[in-house]
C-alpha cells in the first residue's frame, strides 16, 4: 500500500506544481459557467426587451400593447422609430414591433391587421415572438368580431363593446398554476446557471482526466515503468498508484468546483450522498475512458487531440452546453449512448427534483456499465514496455 500511495502522491504533486493546472481545472469551468449561464440566462429572468412603436395611437394598438406585456419571453418599451433604430444599432435592443397607421380600421373593415417585426440577424428567438404577436392579434380579431355582432343588435358602435369584452375575458380567463414535480419540500430550480455549472464541471473533469491518464504513455516512453518494475513494485501496485491518483485528482477538482459554484452562483447540489455516489461513478467512467483511449494511441499528443475531439462532441450531444429538449429527436436517441447524458440526468434529479440515492440508481448503473467496458478494454491494452 505504501508503494501505491507513493506513486499516487507523486502524480498529484506533479500536476499541482504547474500553475496552468489551476486555470484548466478551476478557472475555466467557472468562467464558462459564468459566460454561458449569464448569456443564456435563467428562464425566470431572461426576458429580452423590444421597442414598441405605435403609429396608430388607437384603442386597438393600446390593447395590443397591454396584451403583449403579459408574456414570459419579452418586455415592451414604447419609443419613437428613430430612438428604436438608434438603440438597435447600438445593440441595446434586439428588435422592434411597429404598429402602423390604420391598424384599428383593419378590425372594423374585417381586413388583416399587420404589425411589423424587425430584429437583429443574430437573434434566434424571432419565431417564438412572431407566434406570440400573431396569437395576440388573432385573439383581438375574435373579440372585435364579437363586438361587431353585438353592435348590429344594439345599434351602437363596436368600439364601446370591445373594452367591456376585453376586460371580461381578461378577468375570467383561468390562470395556470405552474408546479414543479420534486421529491421533497426543498424544491430547487434547475436554472441555466445550475445546469451549466454541472455540465461544465463534467466537461473539464473529463478534459483533465484525458491529460493525466496520458502520463501512462509518457511513463512508458521515458522508461519510468521499466525502472519501477525493476524494484519490488508489482504491476498491480503501479497501476493501483496511477489509478488512485487519477481518481483523487478528479474528486479534488469536482469538489472545489462544487464549493466554488455554491459560493459564487448559489448552486445547490442536493443530496450529498447522492452527489458522492454519482460523481464517483462518473469519475470511474471518465478514468476508464482515458485508459481506453490511451490503449489505442502511441503518444500523449495523440491522446490529447483525440480526447479533445471526443469530449467536445459528446458534451454537445450529452446536454452539457444546452438542454436535450431543444435538439432533434434523432440526436436525443444518440445521446442515450453517451455518459454525459446520464450524468446530467443524475444531477438534474438531485438539483432540480430534490432526489435521493434511490432516484439516481439508473444514471449510476449506466455510468458504472460504461466504466466496466472502458476499464476492461483499457487495462488489457496497457503496455508496460
Amino acid at each position: 500500500m505504501k508503494r501505491i500511495w507513493a506513486i499516487c502522491s507523486f502524480e498529484i504533486k506533479k500536476l499541482f506544481i504547474k500553475p496552468q493546472s489551476y486555470l484548466l481545472m478551476f478557472g475555466m469551468p467557472l468562467l464558462f459557467t459564468l459566460l454561458f449561464g449569464g448569456i443564456m440566462g435563467d428562464s425566470s429572468t431572461g426576458k429580452v426587451t423590444l421597442a414598441f412603436i405605435d403609429q396608430d395611437h388607437s384603442m386597438m394598438s393600446k390593447s395590443l400593447y397591454d396584451t403583449l406585456q403579459n408574456n414570459d419571453l419579452f418586455l415592451l418599451k414604447e419609443m419613437s422609430h428613430n430612438e428604436a433604430a438608434t438603440q438597435i444599432k447600438d445593440k441595446k435592443l434586439i428588435g422592434l414591433l411597429e404598429v402602423s397607421k390604420g391598424f384599428e380600421n383593419k378590425f372594423a373593415s374585417e381586413g388583416q391587421p399587420m404589425v411589423t417585426f424587425k430584429y437583429s440577424p443574430d437573434f434566434t428567438s424571432n419565431a417564438m415572438i412572431d407566434q406570440i404577436v400573431s396569437n395576440a392579434i388573432a385573439k383581438m380579431k375574435i373579440q372585435s368580431t364579437a363586438s361587431t355582432v353585438w353592435s348590429n343588435y344594439s345599434k351602437e358602435s363596436w368600439e364601446k363593446m370591445y373594452p367591456v369584452l376585453d376586460k371580461e375575458i381578461s378577468t375570467s380567463t383561468p390562470s395556470i398554476q405552474k408546479v414543479s414535480i420534486t421529491k421533497n419540500m426543498k424544491k430547487q430550480e434547475m436554472g441555466n446557471v445550475s445546469a451549466r455549472s454541472a455540465g461544465f464541471s463534467i466537461m473539464f473533469v473529463m478534459i483533465v482526466m484525458m491529460s493525466v491518464t496520458g502520463v501512462l504513455l509518457e511513463a512508458r516512453k521515458t522508461g519510468v515503468w521499466y525502472r519501477l518494475l525493476s524494484t519490488p513494485t508489482s504491476r498491480l501496485e503501479v497501476m493501483g498508484g496511477y489509478f488512485l491518483s487519477f481518481f483523487l485528482i478528479g474528486w479534488i477538482q469536482f469538489g472545489v468546483l462544487m464549493a466554488a459554484s455554491t459560493l459564487l452562483f448559489g448552486v445547490h447540489w442536493g443530496n450529498l450522498l447522492g452527489v458522492f455516489i454519482l460523481v464517483t461513478s462518473l469519475l470511474l467512467c471518465v478514468v476508464g475512458l482515458g485508459l481506453f483511449i490511451s490503449g489505442f494511441v502511441k503518444t500523449t499528443e495523440q491522446q490529447g487531440a483525440f480526447g479533445s475531439v471526443i469530449i467536445t462532441a459528446t458534451c454537445m450531444l450529452g446536454g452539457v452546453y444546452w438542454p436535450l429538449d431543444i435538439v432533434p429527436s434523432f440526436m436525443q436517441k444518440i445521446a442515450e449512448f453517451i455518459p454525459q447524458t446520464w450524468a446530467m440526468r443524475g444531477f438534474t434529479e438531485l438539483i432540480s427534483r430534490g432526489g435521493s440515492v434511490q432516484d439516481i440508481v439508473a444514471p449510476v448503473s449506466v455510468l458504472l456499465a460504461f466504466s466496466v467496458v472502458f476499464l476492461a478494454i483499457g487495462i488489457t491494452r496497457v503496455k508496460y514496455e
